[in-house]
């Protein structure tokens, strides 16, 4: 090999080292922005990830808040359960005959065509004979003494037939006995000397509650108003303003529902202010329970 040649394979080698130290040099420093990219975005990422915690966290605390510290506007009159299971087996028997009217519609009606309607959503029977009749057109109304007389009456059924007894003998009253108890639950003459506790302590069926904290959903009622106006109901629940009973919640038939329906009705007793929460006569509430 000439000089010439080996001068000139020379000059070749180098520039081919030159070429591959050029890529060598970029390929280095496009790896290195890579690299550098890559690390940007995953530190991009774990701020982003501490940051949407946060965030959140942030706006439930803040909900929170608003639950714990939010003004809560409450009624004055708070319902408290007198108790939440009555352990008296036949005041069961009474609510769960209220729960068998939730169907349907049963119109409120009170008129003086006795002959004819007496109060009761359907005919009564009692020892073979027709004991209270329902309106004739067949819309299932009723009225307060008739609706809870109703109850009264299916309910003892029940019990007579869950104690292994007739149906249509309660306590032994024979079919005049009991037509006199509706005639006194009905409160078919002065309310002293007729009226639901009246018909239940006379033939031996129940007893008067004179206490209001011992009475029991499931109990009868028998209240007047300061209008001169009474109503015959079952006692669901006092209503209790701190503690204090001030009206109570009753199931019955009565005009300003339509028919039978719950309400809740206050007592005429004074609030701090001196003015009265209702118009119930507390002094003349009479509380019967059966005890049959």
């Amino acid at each position: 090999m000439t000089a010439r040649h080996l001068g000139y394979n020379i000059k070749r080698i180098s520039i081919v080292l030159i070429l591959v130290t050029a890529l060598l040099i970029s390929g280095i420093a496009i790896y290195t922005e890579m690299f550098r990219a890559g690390m940007g975005q995953n530190v991009l990422s774990k701020k982003v990830t501490s940051v949407e915690p946060s965030a959140v966290t942030t706006e439930a605390s803040a909900q929170e808040t608003s639950e714990v510290f939010e003004p809560i506007t409450k009624p004055v009159i708070q319902p408290k359960s007198t108790v939440q299971e009555s352990p008296l087996p036949f005041n069961q028997l009474v609510l769960a005959q209220i729960g068998t009217y939730n169907k349907g519609s049963y119109p409120y009606l009170l008129n003086t065509d006795y002959a004819n309607y007496n109060g009761v959503t359907s005919n009564l029977y009692y020892q073979g004979k027709l004991l209270l009749k329902a309106n004739p057109s067949g819309d299932r109304a009723s009225h307060c003494v008739g609706i809870t007389f109703e109850v009264f009456f299916r309910a003892m059924q029940d019990w007579n037939q869950r104690q292994g007894n007739a149906g249509d003998n309660i306590k032994g009253l024979n079919y005049d006995q009991l037509s006199d108890f509706i005639l006194k639950w009905y409160v078919a003459g002065p309310k002293t000397e007729n009226n639901l506790v009246i018909a239940l302590e006379k033939y031996k069926l129940g007893k008067q509650i004179t206490n209001f904290e011992e009475a029991r959903p499931g109990d009868f009622i028998d209240f007047s108003r300061e209008n001169q106006t009474g109503h015959t109901v079952v006692l669901i629940d006092w209503v209790r303003d701190n503690g204090k009973i001030v009206g109570l919640r009753y199931w019955s038939s009565q005009e300003s529902t339509n028919g039978i329906a719950y309400k809740t009705e206050y007592f005429n007793i004074l609030r701090s202010d001196g003015t009265k929460y209702g118009k119930i006569i507390k002094d003349k509430v009479l509380i019967g329970r059966v005890v049959p």
